[in-house]
């Protein structure tokens, strides 16, 4: 879903466009499974921005 985000829209979603697509009115839970993938090593922080992350793969 992110990398198809980022394809579409050149960035990454924010944990709030990710919550919307995946049917969460929360941002807690995209929040714990970004960091999830993080300590995986599958996404990273995008910095400071809004957007939520990079795909590392």
């Amino acid at each position: 879903m992110i990398g198809d985000w980022i394809t579409e829209h050149g960035e990454s979603p924010t944990d709030r466009e990710i919550g919307a697509r995946v049917g969460l009115a929360s941002t807690g839970p995209v929040a714990y499974q970004l960091g999830r993938l993080g300590a995986r090593g599958l996404t990273s922080p995008a910095g400071h921005r809004w957007r939520s992350c990079r795909l590392c793969v």
